[in-house]
């Protein structure tokens, strides 16, 4: 009996990975055809949302005015406390004046 407590308490983690190991496995390849067929899912969905956006777009009505695009600048935006209003510089101070 003390050869076989002996040999579980030598081998007990060896045989906790490969159980971990083997579960994960079994995992993988129970769930693998959902796992490939997921992209070609996510492709369908897609495929449909842009004929459905497409069939809206035929539905509306053309109007006679030219699109307007939006301008797009290559200059960055003004952030809080970077804009030159905010940054006003103080007017210098006479010796005696404000005192």
């Amino acid at each position: 009996m003390k050869r076989l407590r002996d040999f579980f308490h030598d081998n007990n983690d060896i045989l906790l990975a490969l159980v971990i190991v083997v579960v994960a496995a079994g995992l993988i390849v129970w769930r693998i055809s959902i796992i490939l067929d997921y992209p070609a899912q996510i492709a369908k969905e897609n495929a449909r949302q842009s004929q459905t956006e497409a069939a809206a777009e035929q539905d509306e009505p053309v109007s006679e005015e030219p699109a307007v695009q939006e301008e797009t600048t290559s200059e960055e935006p003004v952030t809080e406390g970077t804009s030159a209003e905010a940054e006003e510089p103080e007017a210098p101070v006479a010796e005696g004046e404000g005192q």
